[in-house]
């Protein structure tokens, strides 16, 4: 019975041992910083059309692992969580981007003028003029220039965080839109 005992007590002891061996086995995610997966929330535009609109408007969630989360929003739900009238976590403190960065919301109705070089749709709008070097696209010189100052490379792209409200702010300026339109 004695050597039972002690059998029995060397392979608890033994067991116990190999796992202390093992750090990783009893460290929790609080304690290590490393294991913890934080998650960036942005507001994001781009101009790939909708059936809605010219601009396709979004929340983008970027965890620390590289995965991307993108939830579509419509132009309402969009200009609401931005203007801080509905909390949002890309927006917990119900701050009025628009104010903030002095921005028109007006703005973001012209932002198809990137893509297009005219309205492409019959209607009041249809004599107004686009910004773009070719009828449905920009020009490779804008392209370039849209990626150079902003990320901005193609239309499935979500521009998010800086880059898409400095984009937003330099579009309003009548000299940022002549420099935008003589790239061809």
């Amino acid at each position: 019975m004695r050597t039972r005992f002690f059998v029995l007590a060397f392979f608890c002891v033994i067991s116990v041992m190999g796992y202390s061996q093992n750090n990783d086995v009893f460290v929790r995610k609080e304690e290590n910083p490393e294991l913890k997966i934080t998650i960036d929330a942005y507001f994001g535009i781009s101009l790939m059309t909708t059936y809605s609109g010219f601009i396709r408007y979004g929340f983008i969630q970027i965890k620390s692992t590289g995965e991307t989360q993108i939830t579509y929003l419509t132009q309402s739900q969009f200009m609401q969580m931005v203007t801080g009238q509905e909390k949002s976590k890309a927006n917990p403190e119900r701050i009025n981007f628009l104010e903030q960065k002095e921005i028109m919301w007006q703005t973001f109705e012209n932002l198809w003028k990137l893509r297009y070089s005219e309205y492409p749709y019959e209607g009041p709008q249809s004599t107004e003029k686009g910004w773009a070097g070719r009828d449905f696209a920009p020009s490779v010189a804008q392209w370039n220039f849209l990626k150079q100052h902003y990320g901005y490379s193609n239309f499935n792209q979500f521009l998010h965080g800086d880059d898409m409200w400095r984009l937003v702010k330099d579009s309003q300026d009548p000299n940022w839109q002549r420099q935008y339109s003589s790239l061809r």
